[in-house]
């Protein structure tokens, strides 16, 4: 798969506050009342101030390059601290013209015009040795602030990763991996997946696996929803899970749960299926935001990645119910390439929607051929919610 004055520190500045309702609670809002002030004789109140328009980052834009060839940088996941600065997570090759991925990360610091610049890479998590189960690829990266314990150590950052020995894109599983620093490094947690998958013999259709998970925090400590993509014998689909992961050395985590697909539209106009998705909780409205892959992928090559990624948002905490309402669909007409797929969200430290006011969309786009692989770049493109 990085500085402004103080009125776009504020912009920036990450809306949610609290934690997650559980899906079985409804979400409930207050409302805070103002009194006029008064004398004997005069009435005074507050003068009515506007906030400041926020500042809509521009779309279309190359985040980042790499000063060689035979490099790609695709699937991003961006957590955004108090103070603004962005870490931006991605799957990414170490050497040129081999296919074997590492995850490497970036530090953003903010410009007055919402974008961003990006520090030197820096390669945070890489395959273990031969043997191990992650030995060929460790890539679609999600991170999330928290407390979670490891060994004996406290660390405040997990990462959730995809690894696999294969070579034809089957039998993926996830790990998880825990740091101090958002730039690392990162330690692996055991050397066992977190969420195991077997091949089914008996069976020839193609079984993906699990992996491409997003992470999202329930209490800001330890408590996250682990939201993943699962493909096997029973066909594609989004899961979640409650874990804990306050001790590492025991996680906790819970019963998979299908993420509800009403609602989705394909590009031929019927209902979709739901794949490689990143989710971000909007606190103050109480809802979800996710950008998926759109179906069907075009039939030249590359056909293995899809044309348009498309946001939703699905109304309350419980993905497991509700409908999903279109947000836009972003696809060559928005952004001039052929292929755009692999989307991750500007989300806070926790997994939350950055601000109410624009969703930033973080996509991975390619050019068509033989060697598209090559091309695959990271741009974002910005939408306003209000």
């Amino acid at each position: 798969m990085k500085r402004i004055a103080l009125i776009m520190l504020c912009l920036l500045l990450c809306s949610c506050a609290g934690t997650i309702t559980p899906p079985t609670s409804e979400a409930t809002t207050t409302e805070a009342t103002a009194e006029a002030v008064t004398t004997e004789t005069v009435t005074t109140e507050a003068p009515e101030t506007e906030a400041p328009e926020p500042v809509i980052p521009p779309s279309n834009v190359l985040q980042f390059d790499n000063k060689k060839a035979g490099i790609y940088n695709y699937c991003p996941s961006v957590i955004t601290e108090a103070d603004g600065t962005r870490y931006i997570y991605y799957c990414t090759n170490r050497d040129s013209y081999k296919v074997i991925d590492y995850v490497g990360c970036r530090k953003g610091t903010p410009n007055a015009d919402g974008s961003y610049s990006w520090s030197e890479e820096k390669l945070v998590l890489e395959p273990s040795p031969e043997g191990a189960w992650d030995a060929h690829h460790t890539c679609d990266p999600s991170v999330i602030k928290g407390s979670f314990s490891y060994g004996g150590t406290e660390y405040s950052y997990l990462m959730a990763y995809l690894g696999c020995t294969s070579y034809d894109s089957q039998d993926n599983k996830i790990g998880l991996a825990v740091a101090n620093d958002p730039m690392g490094p990162f330690i692996k947690v055991g050397d066992k997946p977190a969420v195991d998958f077997k091949l089914d013999p008996s069976v020839t259709v193609f079984q993906w696996g699990v992996g491409q998970a997003s992470l999202v925090s329930i209490d800001k400590g330890g408590k996250v929803w682990m939201i993943y993509t699962r493909g096997d014998k029973n066909g594609t689909r989004v899961v979640m899970t409650e874990c804990d992961f306050s001790n590492l050395d025991a996680p906790v985590i819970g019963a998979e749960k299908r993420v509800v697909t009403g609602g989705l539209a394909n590009l031929n106009g019927g209902n979709d299926f739901m794949n490689n998705a990143d989710f971000a909780y909007d606190a103050v409205n109480d809802r979800f935001y996710c950008v998926s892959d759109c179906h069907p992928n075009p039939g030249d090559e590359p056909n293995y990645i899809g044309s348009h990624v498309r946001v939703n948002y699905l109304k309350g905490s419980d993905l497991t119910k509700g409908v999903w309402r279109s947000v836009l669909q972003i696809g060559p007409d928005k952004t001039d390439f052929p292929r755009n797929h692999n989307a991750g969200l500007a989300r806070d430290e926790y997994g939350h929607l950055c601000t109410a006011d624009f969703i930033t969309v973080y996509y991975t786009m390619s050019e068509t051929g033989s060697q598209s692989l090559w091309s695959y770049r990271i741009y974002e493109y910005s939408i306003k919610l209000k």
